[in-house]
C-alpha cells in the first residue's frame, strides 16, 4: 500500500494557508495567499465573502498543482480558521452583508448592553468567556439587529469563515464547539446553544450550524468543486478546529503545562486543561478544545497584527525593497531592530490598538508609543513593537500560571512571528523562558487540521498521540541572562501604565 496524503487550511484573518502532508506527518507543499481587509471606518472591518472563497481555491489549487501528488491518494481535508469573523447569510444562503472581521469594534454599545442584561458569573458558566467585548459575534448580532433590521429578519443562516468555505465544499452547514463558544451563543458544559443568549438576541437554534466533535466526517467533497479544484471526487470532509486550537495540535500542545504562542492576526497563548477552569476575575476565558471532553485555555489580544500594520504603514522602503528583490520587507525590519539596544533605549509600546485584551481586559484601551525624544530611530520603533508584544505574552503566561496552578518553563512559538529569531529571543528574554519554534511553525495550525483529517478518516486514532509523534523541535532560545534587567524594567514600566490608565481610557475615547 503506497502513501496516503492528507490536506490542511488556515482560514487566517489576512491570509489563507494551505498544506498537504503525507501520513507520516511531513509537509510536501504549502502555499499562502494574503488579501486586505476592507476598513470602512477606525472601528469597521470587513471581509467581502467572495476573497475568502477564491483566495481557498487559488491555494488548494497552487498545493495540488504543486506537489506532485496523484489526486487519487490524497484521502481527506480539513482546516481551521479563526473564529469571531461571522457573515449573516438569506433564505438563498446568500450573504447578507459582508463578514463582520473579529477584530470589529462597531458594537461597543451592544457589548455594553449585554454586559448588563448577563452577569459575568452568568457568562462564565455558560460559555467559559470573559465579559463580552465588542469583537465576539453576540455583540455584532445585536448591531446588526438594531442597525440594519430589515436585513437581520431575512438571516437563515450565521457562520463563520471555515463553516462558509465548507458550505460551498460539501453542500452542508457543520461547525464545532472550539469557534462557536467564543460567539457567547455556546455552552461548553452542556454542550449546547445557549437558549438565555438566543432569546435576547432574538435568534432561533435552526439559524445556527450543527455542532459537531472536531474531527468528525462530514461526507465527501461535492463532485463539481473537486473537479474545480484538483481533487479527488471521493475526498472525506472532516470537522476542522478554532486556529488556536488547531496551532496547539500542531505543536504537540496536548497536555496540560505545555504552552503555545502564536503571534499571527492576533495575539494568543494557549494550553490544554482535562476541565473547564473558570477565572473568577473574568481576564482569561476557557474554550472548547479540538481534543473532544478537553478545554483550551486561551489568553489573547489584539496585537498579533501589529508588526504587518508597521510594516505597511512606516516600512515603504523596506517594502519597495522587497519588491525589487532584495530582502524581505520583515528581515530588513529584522536588521533594525537587531541594531538597536534591548529596551529600545527608554521608548515602549502599549500594544493596544483595538483595545486591551488578557489579562488586562480593556474595550476602550489603545496603542501608546511612549518616550519618543529625537535620537530614536526606526529601528527603535520596530523593536520597541516586539517588546511590548513580549511583554503582553509575558503577562498572560503569567497570569494564566497563576489561575491553572502548572508552572511554565517553555512556550512553543507559531505563527508569522515564529520565523524571526530576533523576535523569538526577545520573547524568551522578556519571558524568562524557554522558547521553542517547530519543524513546521510556519504551518503549525494547517497540521493540526491535516491531523484532524487523518483521524477522522481512520487513519490515525489519537490526536493527541499523533499530535506528539509529529511535532518536532526545530531551534531552542534560552533566556539571555545580560538582558534581564532591563527587561525587569520594561515589565515594570509596562504594569505601571496599565495602572495609571485605569479609568482614564474610557473617557478619552469618549471626549
Amino acid at each position: 500500500m503506497g502513501r496516503t496524503y492528507y490536506l490542511g487550511a488556515d482560514i487566517g484573518t489576512t491570509a489563507i494557508k494551505a498544506a498537504l502532508f503525507d501520513d507520516s506527518g511531513r509537509k510536501i507543499l504549502h502555499h499562502a495567499e494574503e488579501y486586505d481587509l476592507i476598513k470602512p471606518s477606525a472601528q469597521r472591518v470587513e471581509q467581502r465573502p467572495e476573497v475568502y472563497w477564491e483566495t481557498f481555491k487559488i491555494c488548494v489549487r497552487r498545493v495540488m498543482e504543486g506537489s506532485g501528488v496523484e489526486k487519487r491518494e490524497v484521502r481527506a481535508f480539513a482546516m481551521d480558521s479563526s473564529a469571531e469573523t461571522i457573515v449573516f447569510l438569506d433564505e438563498h444562503r446568500k450573504p447578507l452583508d459582508n463578514f463582520y472581521v473579529w477584530m470589529d469594534s462597531r458594537a461597543e454599545e451592544e457589548a455594553v448592553e449585554i454586559n448588563r442584561r448577563f452577569s459575568p458569573e452568568e457568562i462564565v458558566r455558560a460559555t467559559g468567556q470573559t465579559p463580552i467585548d465588542p469583537v465576539y459575534p453576540a455583540t455584532k448580532i445585536l448591531w446588526f439587529k438594531k442597525h440594519k433590521r430589515a436585513l437581520f429578519d431575512r438571516i437563515r443562516m450565521m457562520c463563520m469563515c471555515d463553516d462558509y468555505l465548507l458550505y460551498h465544499l460539501s453542500g452542508r452547514f457543520v461547525s464545532h464547539g472550539s469557534s462557536w463558544c467564543t460567539s457567547y451563543l455556546w455552552d461548553i458544559v452542556k454542550k449546547d446553544w445557549w437558549p438565555e443568549m438566543l432569546a435576547y438576541l432574538g435568534l432561533k437554534a435552526d439559524q445556527l450550524p450543527v455542532i459537531q466533535e472536531c474531527g468528525t466526517p462530514v461526507g465527501t467533497i461535492l463532485p463539481e468543486v473537486a473537479d474545480e479544484l484538483g481533487l479527488p471526487r471521493d475526498l472525506l470532509l472532516v470537522v476542522g478546529g478554532q486556529d488556536q486550537c488547531a496551532g496547539a495540535i500542531g505543536v504537540g500542545n496536548v497536555s496540560p503545562g505545555i504552552f503555545s504562542e502564536s503571534t499571527g492576526g492576533a495575539l494568543m497563548v494557549c494550553t490544554t486543561a482535562a476541565a473547564p477552569v473558570f477565572d473568577p476575575q473574568g481576564c482569561v476565558p476557557c474554550n472548547y478544545g479540538i481534543i473532544p471532553d478537553s478545554y483550551m485555555i486561551q489568553a489573547g489580544a489584539k496585537g498579533g497584527i501589529l508588526l504587518r500594520w508597521l510594516r505597511d504603514t512606516l516600512c515603504q522602503e523596506e517594502l519597495a525593497l522587497e519588491a525589487a528583490g532584495k530582502g524581505s520587507a520583515y528581515d530588513l525590519m529584522d536588521a533594525l531592530a537587531a541594531a538597536t539596544p534591548a529596551g529600545a533605549e527608554g521608548l515602549f509600546l502599549m500594544p493596544f490598538f483595538g483595545g486591551a485584551g488578557s489579562p488586562h481586559p480593556d474595550i476602550y484601551g489603545r496603542g501608546t508609543l511612549y518616550g519618543l525624544n529625537l535620537g530614536h530611530t526606526k529601528g527603535h520603533i520596530i523593536r520597541a513593537f516586539m517588546e511590548a508584544l513580549a511583554c503582553n505574552i509575558t503577562k498572560m503566561v503569567e497570569y494564566v500560571e497563576t489561575l491553572t496552578g502548572v508552572e511554565v518553563k517553555q512556550v512553543r512559538s507559531l505563527g508569522g512571528g515564529s520565523l524571526s529569531p530576533l523576535w523569538c529571543q526577545i520573547k524568551a528574554d522578556v519571558l524568562g523562558r524557554q522558547v521553542v519554534t517547530m519543524e513546521n511553525t510556519q504551518d503549525a495550525a494547517c497540521l493540526g487540521a491535516a491531523i484532524l483529517a487523518g483521524c477522522g478518516a481512520g487513519t490515525w486514532s489519537s490526536i493527541a498521540e499523533t499530535a506528539q509523534r509529529f511535532s518536532k523541535i526545530h531551534r531552542v532560545y534560552q533566556p539571555n541572562p545580560a538582558n534581564r534587567q532591563v527587561y525587569d524594567q520594561l515589565l515594570k514600566k509596562y504594569d505601571l501604565f496599565i495602572e495609571a490608565t485605569k479609568g482614564y481610557t474610557e473617557a478619552l475615547s469618549k471626549l
